[in-house]
């Protein structure tokens, strides 16, 4: 495994501890997951990819986590060993609505072949 996914794993691995337990932002208390990050080749920025359980408060859990940045980005250079933490940007993920649609698409077609 090339040494930026190994850095992107232990990201998200850390990323979701500290959601978890150090952050306690009310527009945080809904399911908030960290399904996957990618880090530019120069390790200076990264693009987090979130997924929000209840979809009503998923701009607010965005807003929360970029906001307090910073602060996650202190705490991910305690736990990292590596030099330099990049500069990371919250996204919302909606590959798992996205998957689902063409799921249903598929079935959809294979069921008016059938017909």
């Amino acid at each position: 495994m090339p040494r930026i996914e190994r850095v992107d794993d232990e990201i998200c691995k850390q990323l979701n501890i500290i959601v978890s337990r150090e952050l306690k932002d009310p527009r945080l208390s809904t399911l908030v997951s960290i399904t996957g990050v990618e880090t530019s080749k120069d390790l200076k920025t990264a693009k987090a990819y979130v997924s929000v359980m209840d979809k009503e408060k998923e701009k607010g859990a965005i807003a929360a986590l970029n906001s307090a940045s910073s602060f996650i980005r202190g705490l991910l250079f305690q736990s990292l060993k590596i030099r330099l933490v990049p500069h990371i940007t919250y996204i919302a993920d909606h590959s798992a609505e996205n998957g689902d649609k063409i799921d249903r698409l598929i079935k959809k077609i294979h069921e008016e072949d059938d017909k």
